[in-house]
This record gives C-alpha cells, sequence and structure tokens, in this order.
C-alpha cells in the first residue's frame, strides 16, 4: 500500500504555476505545486498517503516565501525538509545545486556560523552632540536605549535636541509620544527652537514656515486616544503602524510610567517590565529601530546615592533590574541646584564599535532651550566633590 511505502529520494514543494513549470522544464519530474500547503494535507489534516509516502522534502521559495515555507514545514514533518532559495536562473544545473545544497528548516533561529549571513562592518552614527561625538560615543541600528533620570533632570529637552539631530544627520523621522505634555504649545516650540536653531525674538515667519515644513517630514506623535486606555498591547500596535506606515526610525516613549501598566494578577512588576521590555526589543530588532524609553528612578534612591556625589546607573531605574540588563546603549541624566546636567553613558554593548562609558557635563542655553557639552570623562566627578 502506498501509505506504508516510503519512497527513497526527495519530493520537491514549490510556489505556484510557473515555479512548478520551470522545475518540470529542467527534467526534475518529482515536483508539487504546495503555495496551498491545504492541497498536501487529508481531511482530518494529515498528510496525504502519496505526500506522507516521500522519504523528504525539499521547499524551493522565493525571496518573501519564508511564511509559506514554514507552514509547509509543520504541516509535514520539519525533520524531513530541507529548504532553499528558488533560483533566479532557472537552469537544470541551478536546480540540482539548489536541491543538493538545501539546508534543514529553522536555519534562522537554529543554525551554524555558515547559515548567517555576512554584516560586513558595523555602521556607527554620530549623535550630533559635538563633545560627546569627539569623545567616541556612537550610536547603532538596532538598539535599545533606556534614559533614567529624576524629574527635572533635562531628559526631555536632551532627547527633543537628539530627535533633531538624528534628522539633521541621518535622515531618521521619529515618533514622540505626548503624555505628560501638550503637543500643541510645548513639543511645537521646543522642535521649532531645534530646527530653527536661534533665539525665538530672532525668528522670522520664514523662520517658521520652514521649521514646521520640516517638522511635517520628521516628526510624528503618538496620543492617547480620549476615553481610552494605552496600555502594553496598544502601545506596541501603534509603534509598529508609525514605522510601517511613516517609515518612524526613532521611537522615544517619554516617560514609560505615564503608559497604562496593567500587571497580571500573580505577576510582579518586575517580570511585567521585563516582559514589555522585551517586546520593545523586539520591535526595535524588528524593523532596524533606535528605541529610546524614558524611566524615572524612585526619589528616595536617587537623592541619597547623589547626596554622596555618586554616579546614577541603569540600576537605579524603578520597577526592574532590566533596564541595565537589556539596554544596549544606556544614559542617565541629572542635575544639582545650581550646576550644570550631568549625563552619564552608562552602557554601550560593543565598546569596540560604540564606544565607551563616559560621563559629560551638559550645559543649558536656556535662549535656544538646547544643551552644549562641557567637561567629559570620569575626572568630573573628583573635581564636583
Amino acid at each position: 500500500m502506498l501509505d506504508t511505502l516510503t519512497i527513497h529520494g526527495t519530493l520537491v514543494l514549490v510556489l505556484g504555476e510557473m515555479a512548478l513549470d520551470q522545475v518540470r522544464s529542467a527534467g526534475i519530474k518529482t515536483v508539487r505545486d504546495a503555495s496551498d500547503p491545504r492541497t498536501l494535507l487529508d481531511h482530518q489534516g494529515r498528510p496525504q498517503p502519496n505526500i506522507a509516502a516521500w522519504e523528504s522534502y525539499t521547499i524551493l521559495i522565493p525571496e518573501g516565501g519564508e511564511v509559506l515555507r514554514d507552514t509547509i514545514a509543520m504541516n509535514l514533518d520539519d525533520l524531513r525538509c530541507r529548504w532553499n532559495w528558488f533560483p533566479l536562473d532557472p537552469t537544470p544545473e541551478n536546480f540540482e545545486t539548489a536541491i543538493a545544497t538545501a539546508r534543514p528548516m529553522w536555519t534562522d533561529e537554529i543554525c551554524t556560523m555558515a547559515d548567517v549571513p555576512e554584516q560586513g562592518p558595523v555602521e556607527t552614527f554620530r549623535t550630533g552632540f559635538s563633545g560627546l561625538d569627539e569623545h567616541g560615543w556612537r550610536l547603532v541600528l538596532p538598539a535599545f536605549m533606556p534614559v533614567i533620570g529624576p524629574y527635572g533632570s533635562g531628559k526631555s529637552v536632551f532627547l527633543r535636541q537628539l530627535l533633531v539631530n538624528l534628522w539633521r544627520l541621518h535622515g531618521w523621522p521619529f515618533l514622540l509620544t505626548s503624555f505628560e505634555e501638550k503637543i500643541k504649545p510645548r513639543y511645537e516650540r521646543d522642535l521649532r527652537r531645534n530646527l530653527i536653531g536661534k533665539p525665538m525674538q530672532f525668528w522670522t515667519d520664514e523662520d517658521v514656515a520652514r521649521a514646521d515644513l520640516e517638522m511635517q517630514q520628521c516628526a510624528r506623535f503618538l496620543r492617547r486616544k480620549r476615553g481610552a486606555d494605552l496600555d502594553q498591547g496598544r502601545l506596541l500596535n501603534r509603534i509598529e503602524y508609525a514605522v510601517r506606515v511613516y517609515g518612524v526610525r526613532v521611537v522615544c516613549i517619554d516617560p514609560v510610567n505615564e503608559i497604562d501598566h496593567q500587571v497580571p494578577r500573580g505577576e510582579s512588576k518586575t517580570d511585567y517590565m521585563g516582559k514589555f521590555i522585551m517586546a520593545l526589543k523586539g520591535l526595535a530588532d524588528d524593523y532596524g529601530l533606535l528605541m529610546i524609553v524614558c524611566a524615572h528612578p524612585p526619589k528616595d534612591g536617587v537623592e541619597k546615592r547623589l547626596s554622596k556625589n555618586q554616579l546614577l546607573t541603569l540600576n537605579d531605574g524603578a520597577d526592574t533590574a532590566h533596564w541595565g540588563n537589556k539596554a544596549d546603549i544606556g544614559v542617565c541624566l541629572w542635575r544639582n541646584l545650581d550646576g550644570p546636567t550631568m549625563i552619564h553613558v552608562d552602557k554601550l554593548k560593543d565598546h569596540e564599535s560604540m564606544g565607551k562609558p563616559t560621563l559629560a557635563e551638559l550645559h543649558l542655553d536656556e535662549r535656544l532651550n538646547q544643551f552644549r557639552v562641557g567637561r567629559v570623562g570620569y575626572e568630573i566627578m573628583g573635581d564636583n566633590a
């Protein structure tokens, strides 16, 4: 009986009638169109006898056919399936090579070194803050970047300046959340300041018009819908939408504690925040984003640490240690009453490409609401002791 017979050889599975004809024209007759994986199954969802009898399956897919490939393998037997790309030049020799060199399933998850494509040199990007750029701090994509600091430390000023810098330097559109402050007039005014680059009393109508046109190109804002919770699921969905529709490359969640965090019963806030951070990292990885998240540290701990003239670190972030553990880039900001804002570039995941952690002074130009970088280096702490 056919359903108990194992045919020694591989059945080639392709996607579409055109691909089927090309393989047959190359002299390979053991081929079947699997563009609708349901045609491989019987009414009980099991492989049809004439399909199940084959010893193995080789799935040839075009670029973009990965989802169908995976569905086919799960419907049949992933241990018996191998896969390769459908040859761009459909000659008999190329089909033979594709079949002979087909790889096991799930090589995008379980892989050898040879399965991993060459990445080339790591591409790095300047921040636009001259002193920090000169020190060697560089950004990479994708990256998860928490920014930790107490209220009034200058996080929002720093980040709006950074967002405009990245747009001007690298052409990265950004998504900025609007929780604590109004888009108009606050965000509009601050972004105009960074885009125009001169004090407000010297602005002309032409300056404002040019800045507003540029803002329309570079900036998107995420608002809380009236009467609706902005929980984790809704936030992630709207970020992905902004990336896919508007080409957003930088996301800035400022601050994260204003999201409607709904911790499931029986789950700790630490575990919940760890999963939330991993979901944000997943979005950054999937779409090549810089994902910036502002978080506040507990007030008592920060005051105690800063009173001893100690550095603020990512581990001072509230609710979870995952800010430090899962960061690719990590920054902390704080300000003493009469001194400059201090920025601690606390974590850079790859020192060879991203530079080394450091400490720097940020001096605020109140006319522009922008920072300039002063002294750079950990020795600053000794001077302030």
